[in-house]
């Protein structure tokens, strides 16, 4: 027998505030989950050059943003990675399945070729790779 409903059953106003429920609950459930797959192909390159510049790059990251419960990511860069920076106060930055203040459960996975980061005349350059960043 499937559901009927005609308006007038308490049980079938029951049914239907519990399909609702169960609706909303995996709506939210479907939203707490973060699920990245990236492949690069070729290399990465991030600059900042000049005073005061700033150069972010994000791959397979939540650097950012909020996510819920559940955060899985798996980057690959084929290639080499290169960040630098150059010049009073600029800053480079690459967040490889990185997160931000995130204190839920992370599965990261992360696959880089050669890596050179560089940072000159007063520049910052960082790289996080599968880590929780604090800010």
């Amino acid at each position: 027998m499937g559901l009927i409903n005609n308006g007038n059953s308490k049980v079938n106003n029951m049914t239907k505030y519990l399909i609702a429920l169960t609706t909303l609950f995996i709506a939210l459930f479907a939203t707490a989950t973060n699920t990245q797959n990236v492949t690069i192909s070729g290399g990465v390159v991030n600059k900042s050059d000049g005073t005061g510049s700033h150069a972010a790059i994000n791959v397979g990251s939540t650097v950012g943003r909020s996510v819920g419960s559940n955060n899985n990511q798996t980057v690959t860069v084929n290639g080499s990675l290169v960040n630098t920076a150059t010049g009073g106060n600029s800053k480079a930055a690459i967040n490889l399945g990185s997160s931000v203040n995130y204190s839920g459960s992370n599965n990261q996975v992360v696959s880089v070729g050669t890596i050179v980061n560089s940072a000159s005349g007063g520049g910052k350059s960082e790289v996080n790779i599968g880590s929780v960043v604090k800010d």
